[in-house]
């Protein structure tokens, strides 16, 4: 039986002195002395600094490490031999960088993100540049605690925190690759973590409806609801880290992610890009008869209303570069039984679905 590590503390907090406190009271009940903080230049001056000023003589050693490039080359020569707890602080690469840091390491890892573009901020996976500047999936250690400055998330832009929403509705069609999986390629399928991640996303994606029915604006949404998001992302991630696998939160919609990244670099934000996938393969899915129609246009009704993209020009595709990423895309993960395992990924057909996807105007949902 697998060894499941999940954070032993989840806390959403409402001011630094709050964040530092906890932070404290972590130190102290694990007996840590040598301390590094991993961050940006931007977080800095939003807590970081005064995390460095209150740990001062609270612990036996402290250093800050600012990432300048979030990739394996870089974690790799971060000097943090010597330490016995690691502090990621900032958004969602930084995040990885002090996940995957603290694994190569054998240090535990505290997760304080800034910002909630994906579900990464608690999870036992870093996405970091390799080689050619192409990004991977590598295993990484979850975080032993998460502290959660609301406070700063509620003025991080609002485009990171669609993103987060974005990844986490992508289990969604992640859920529905693991079904297909188990059923058409008897792949081993970890069904509670399954359940766990498609649930989280449930949650919000019936929520968004609830608001889209009572004609509620997305920024009343994003209002009353972001503590609902965070733990949801939290649960994200734990579904992961039972499944040891990035499985039940990725399917063909990341794989269409990962296609963009290899064929044309980042285009946006991971979050936005998976969405787009989820818009994508969930058609596809519809088309191939795996869904109902119904099941397609509420998708595309709630990726509408919080914002996310649905459109190639969102990303700057032409229907050409569209059918590359999608042909590439089960290359990505070969390993990786998804709904795209039972496409025509023929150029001809590929445009005739683009053209009914895209080439026709259809009704927006408010």
């Amino acid at each position: 039986m697998n060894k499941i590590n999940i954070p032993h503390k989840l806390r959403i907090l409402n001011s630094n002195e709050e964040v530092a406190n906890e932070l404290l009271k972590i130190i102290h009940e694990n007996n840590f002395s040598k301390v590094v903080l991993i961050t940006t230049k931007t977080p800095n001056y939003l807590i970081t600094n005064e995390l460095e000023v209150f740990l001062f003589d609270k612990v036996q050693k402290l250093k800050t490490f600012q990432v300048i490039n979030a990739s394996v080359s870089y974690a790799n020569a971060l000097p943090i031999t010597d330490f016995d707890l690691v502090i990621g602080v900032g958004g969602g690469k930084v995040i990885d960088s002090a996940k995957y840091a603290a694994h190569i390491n054998k240090i535990p890892v505290i997760s304080i993100p800034t910002t909630i573009s994906n579900d990464g901020i608690c999870s036992p996976v870093a996405v970091l540049k390799e080689k050619e500047n192409k990004y991977k999936s590598l295993g990484a250690t979850i975080p032993i605690a998460l502290l959660v400055p609301l406070h700063l998330i509620e003025k991080s832009d609002e485009e990171s925190i669609i993103s987060g929403i974005g990844d986490l509705l992508s289990n969604l069609s992640a859920a529905e690759d693991c079904r297909l999986a188990l059923t058409e390629n008897n792949e081993k399928i970890d069904d509670y973590a399954v359940i766990l991640a498609e649930q989280a996303a449930r949650n919000i994606f019936s929520e968004i409806k609830n608001y889209i029915l009572q004609g509620k604006s997305k920024e009343k949404f994003l209002k009353e609801n972001l503590k609902e998001i965070i733990n949801s992302l939290i649960l994200s991630g734990i579904a992961m880290e039972i499944a040891k696998s990035s499985r039940p939160a990725s399917g063909a919609e990341h794989l269409i992610s990962h296609a963009m990244d290899e064929l044309y670099g980042p285009l946006r934000q991971h979050g936005l890009q998976v969405a787009f996938g989820m818009y994508l393969v969930s058609f596809l899915r519809s088309e191939l008869g795996y869904i109902k129609e119904n099941d397609f246009e509420e998708v595309r009704a709630v990726l509408r209303f919080t914002g996310l993209p649905t459109t190639m020009s969102s990303f700057g595709l032409s229907k050409e570069k569209l059918i590359e990423i999608i042909q590439h895309a089960p290359k990505t993960r070969p390993e990786r039984f998804t709904i795209l395992n039972k496409m025509n990924m023929d150029r001809d057909y590929l445009s005739e679905v683009i053209d009914k996807l895209f080439g026709v105007k259809v009704t927006v949902y408010t």
